[in-house]
């Protein structure tokens, strides 16, 4: 039989149990607006019964309850959700960082425009034309000079500003591995403050909070597999087959990408699929870089420019009577200028066909000026100098437009799912104020019974007459 004071204690574990709720919902309000913050609920269980069955419990009718007990103190999370989330981040930040990167590179590209390498040689062919209407013309033929080194200085430009680009792209990877490897530590902190909170049977919610959200700014960067030990609360993180946090050891193994994008974790390759580095390692070696990027197509346009114009300019002869001498040197974007001779004298370049032709000839000044209209294999086409030029234009076009859309759809998805992780995470605010009311009657409740049992103490000890008399 339980003793006078037994009501007592069940009341009092409603009213702790209560109260623990209500601080949770307290907990919950006041973060509703913070980042990565989940929300919390106390899991509450019926304590043992009283008696617990054995061969001396007393004898009774049944077992009596002993009151609620706080049995946890979770946070509401959904790991297929977050496995959801940081899939869609991986995707966002490496379309964001290919269209953030493809924004800058239309921006140096400037087509339309006055002083693109389209304006350029329209100006570079237009002289040559002006060239064979007046050949003995020394205004004609600096005009010719003087659109030839526009042209070489538009290709270098171009260039430097495509290579500034790369650059770029290389420094933000660079910044962004040093920004994994510092997450990838702090993660591996709080594994370790973690497993001690759990060691001792408590919940380390806000460690598990914190820890979450440098996983996600973790998938931002690069598409990571994050495995949980149960037994100790850690969490492993991978990067491709390698590990980058080892729960098991407590190791950080460095991540790196070398200069021809090639990945490593502790020094073991591993391979980036996702993320903003993903992104940038594509821009840097593929679409600026690399044998079919900008650099390279500008390169070879560059160079067929000098060798179609060289070729026929050899083979013409300047208003002083030389002949087999180029116009430009230099076979890459970088490399063309005018030539040493063109650049001592007008006279040497080359307007007539043959000795016998000048002063006035312009035969040849006519077959440079036509170039342009020549259909000739460049790089991996196999079309006019013009021609080339403007499909990198619609390249650079077409790549930053597919970014664009990309991002901005990723965007969304990502949002979509953002929302799916907050209706199961997120603090209801709506909800907490009903949980509020419904503890704070529950409260109460567990309040009265107390006050309740205290006046039948109060006619037990005071009301039932003195011992004695």
């Amino acid at each position: 039989m339980g003793s006078t004071f037994f009501g007592l204690n069940v009341a009092l574990s409603g009213l702790v149990t209560q109260q623990r709720a209500l601080n949770t919902v307290s907990q919950n309000l006041t973060n509703a607006t913070t980042p990565g913050y989940s929300r919390q609920r106390v899991e509450m269980a019926a304590q043992i019964p009283y008696a617990y069955p054995a061969l001396n419990s007393p004898v009774g009718p049944g077992q009596i309850g002993t009151g609620v007990l706080a049995a946890a103190h979770v946070r509401l999370r959904d790991q297929f959700v977050d496995v959801r989330y940081r899939q869609q981040a991986a995707a966002t930040g490496q379309f964001e960082a290919r269209s953030d990167a493809m924004r800058r590179i239309d921006t140096v590209i400037d087509e339309p425009g006055e002083t693109g390498i389209t304006s350029l040689l329209e100006r570079f062919w237009g002289s040559w034309q002006a060239l064979s209407l007046d050949p003995t013309s020394a205004a004609a033929r600096e005009a010719t000079r003087h659109a030839g080194q526009a042209l070489a200085q538009g290709f270098s430009d171009l260039r430097a500003q495509l290579v500034a680009s790369q650059a770029e792209a290389d420094a933000r990877i660079g910044l962004q591995v040093a920004r994994v490897n510092d997450l990838a530590g702090q993660v591996n902190q709080l594994n370790q403050e973690i497993a001690m909170v759990v060691a001792v049977g408590q919940e380390p919610n806000d460690l598990r909070d914190r820890r979450d959200l440098l996983l996600d700014e973790l998938a931002g960067y690069a598409d990571i597999t994050v495995t949980e030990t149960a037994a100790t609360g850690k969490v492993s993180v991978a990067i491709g087959s390698q590990l980058l946090v080892d729960s098991g050891t407590d190791a950080v193994n460095a991540l790196a990408i070398d200069a021809a994008g090639a990945a490593t974790v502790g020094g073991t390759p591993t391979t980036i699929s996702g993320g903003s580095l993903r992104g940038l390692v594509d821009v840097r070696d593929a679409v600026i870089g690399g044998a079919g990027g900008y650099i390279a197509q500008l390169d070879a346009l560059a160079g067929a420019v000098a060798a179609s114009v060289n070729a026929r300019h050899a083979a013409g002869f300047g208003l002083d009577g030389g002949t087999g001498r180029d116009f430009f040197t230099g076979a890459t974007a970088a490399a063309i200028a005018v030539s040493a001779p063109v650049m001592a004298s007008v006279d040497a370049i080359a307007a007539s066909d043959t000795a016998a032709g000048l002063p006035g000839g312009a035969d040849a000044a006519v077959a440079i000026a036509q170039l342009q209209f020549l259909v000739q294999p460049i790089g991996a086409s196999t079309t006019t100098l013009d021609g080339f030029y403007q499909q990198m234009v619609a390249r650079v076009g077409v790549d930053a437009d597919q970014a664009n859309r990309m991002a901005a759809v990723q965007r969304g998805v990502l949002e979509a799912a953002g929302s799916r992780r907050d209706a199961v995470s997120g603090v209801n605010i709506d909800e907490e104020l009903a949980d509020m009311v419904r503890f704070q009657k529950a409260y109460n409740s567990a309040a009265r019974m107390i006050t309740t049992l205290d006046e039948m103490l109060e006619t037990i000890v005071n009301r039932m007459g003195i011992v004695g008399r």
